[in-house]
């Protein structure tokens, strides 16, 4: 084999092992006490969005800055603060994915992916509702 080759399959192995190696650290869903043991390491969390608690934005002030709080999968509840626009219809989503790290009580997130609430949750309910 000439030694061009060579270089290049050890290249393309190292970028392969490169692109797995933050694929499957992304996938990894880890949970608040996770990131707070170690606040220099950006970590992937997905939870539930608290509803009873506030959602605060501010386009006016900053758009770039938004808060919510989120329970992760053992429970427990942090304030989300993101550096991310709020997207439309926020409040109405169940669950949330993201990325980010912690910084003290707080979860600093770098980039907020709501999931989308099912489209017939609301037909559902008024069907129920009607049938009482």
């Amino acid at each position: 084999m000439k030694p061009k080759a060579i270089v290049l399959l050890v290249l393309l192995a190292v970028a392969i092992g490169f692109v797995m190696s933050t694929y499957l650290d992304a996938s990894e869903n880890a949970t608040f006490e996770q990131a707070a043991d170690n606040p220099d390491k950006e970590y992937h969390i997905t939870g539930f969005l608290v509803k009873d608690k506030p959602i605060e934005y501010d386009p006016l002030k900053d758009a770039n800055h938004f808060t919510f709080y989120l329970k992760d999968k053992d429970g427990a509840i942090r304030q989300v603060v993101s550096s991310e626009p709020k997207m439309q219809d926020f409040e109405r989503t169940e669950k949330v994915s993201m990325t980010g790290y912690a910084d003290g009580e707080v979860f600093r997130a770098t980039k907020v992916l709501p999931k989308c609430p099912s489209k017939y949750k609301d037909e559902q309910d008024n069907a129920q509702a009607a049938q009482l």
